[in-house]
C-alpha cells in the first residue's frame, strides 16, 4: 500500500476520533434541559425554575421519573424540551418561560395528581410530588 494510501486511511481513522474527542473536551455531552450560560450582568433571563423532588409515600426518593408540563395560558409559551427525568436523589430542576403550568410525574406504572405551578421570571418555584 502506498503512503499516500496509509496516509489517507489514518486520516480517516482519526479524524471521528477527534471530533469525538473534541465535543467531549467542549462539552458536547451537556444535557438537553441546559439553556446555555446566563445572561450578560444586568439583564435578565427569561426564564424561570421550576424545581423539587420526587418521592414515594415512605419518603423514598423515586428515580429517573418523567417530569412532563402542559402550559395553562394562552397563547402557550415554547417549552424548550418535552420533559425532563428526576435524578438519583428524586430531585428535578426545569427552566420554563414564565407562566402558568400543569406538572404531572410518571414512572409508567404510578401518575402522580396534575400540580399547577406559576412560573415567574429568574424566580425559583418548588413543587414536590408524591408517587401512590
Amino acid at each position: 500500500m502506498s503512503r499516500k494510501r496509509l496516509g489517507v486511511l489514518a486520516l480517516l481513522i482519526a479524524a471521528p476520533l477527534l471530533i469525538g474527542a473534541s465535543l467531549l473536551a467542549f462539552r458536547g455531552d451537556d444535557p438537553v434541559s441546559d439553556d446555555g450560560p446566563p445572561p450578560p450582568p444586568g439583564r435578565t433571563s427569561l426564564t424561570g425554575t421550576v424545581t423539587g423532588t420526587v418521592t414515594t409515600p415512605a419518603g423514598e426518593p423515586v428515580r429517573q421519573a418523567s417530569v412532563q408540563v402542559t402550559p395553562l395560558d394562552e397563547p402557550a409559551p415554547a417549552i424548550p424540551e418535552i420533559g425532563v427525568l428526576t435524578g438519583d436523589a428524586g430531585r428535578y430542576e426545569w427552566r420554563l418561560p414564565p407562566g402558568r403550568y400543569e406538572i404531572v410525574v410518571s414512572t409508567g406504572e404510578q401518575h402522580s395528581a396534575p400540580q399547577t405551578a406559576t412560573v415567574t421570571t429568574d424566580q425559583v418555584t418548588r413543587l414536590d410530588f408524591t408517587l401512590p
